[in-house]
């Protein structure tokens, strides 16, 4: 999608699949020494797939963007935890997970403070759906949600809550902002992402403010 004068991607990929083995190659192969201490944390085999994966696409991406080797992407994490790639002015970052499918976006030839977030969730029902509704969303959203209830309802609360998440994340405010996040196409551009059937999510673009 454009964003001003820039171009904003996205990819995804299904880390259900994969071996012990596999995962501990591609770790082998796309992780920076200090991304394999927080890998090597991680005990849980569907996390490190996730954590493995994603900077795997992301160095990837953004190698052929910059026309750099991905072993040459330099990445880091602000306090927040959001991350931002080194050397790279005009470009921003970010990453989603769940349930073993990861998704990464990067924005090249952005304005300054130009801001991208994406998310992905799981199709599910959503335990206290209108309880968090309330506390979460906007009237308007809240009426879309009544209004399509069952499996409907839970697909849209979804939708509601990735873009929300998405917008946090662009932000890095985490997601105690996650009540003040705008109405749909309010200051900030959204677009779903086509995902593997069961999924559901998006990317946000801000633009400066």
């Amino acid at each position: 999608m454009r964003a001003g004068s820039g171009l904003v991607r996205a990819w995804w990929a299904d880390g259900r699949g994969l071996s012990a083995r596999a995962v501990a190659e591609l770790a082998a192969a796309a992780l920076a020494p200090q991304e394999r201490l927080r890998y090597e944390a991680v005990s849980d085999p569907l996390g490190r797939a996730e954590f493995v994966l994603a900077r795997f696409l992301l160095r990837g991406a953004l190698g052929r963007a910059l026309g750099r080797p991905p072993a040459r992407v330099r990445l880091a994490a602000d306090r927040a935890g959001r991350p931002w790639v080194a050397g790279a002015p005009g470009v921003d970052v970010s990453i989603a997970h769940a349930a073993g499918l990861v998704a990464v976006a990067v924005g090249t030839g952005l304005a300054p403070r130009t801001r991208i977030g994406v998310d992905v969730e799981e199709v599910r029902p959503v335990p206290g759906a209108g309880a968090l509704a309330l506390g979460l969303f906007s009237p308007a959203e809240r009426a879309r949600l009544d209004a399509a209830p069952g499996a409907a309802g839970d697909r849209l609360w979804l939708d509601v809550w990735t873009r929300r998440e998405a917008y946090v994340k662009a932000l890095g405010t985490g997601v105690r902002a996650l009540a003040r996040a705008p109405d749909q196409d309010v200051g900030h551009v959204w677009r779903p992402l086509r995902l593997p059937r069961g999924f559901t999510g998006g990317l946000v673009v801000v633009p400066p403010a």
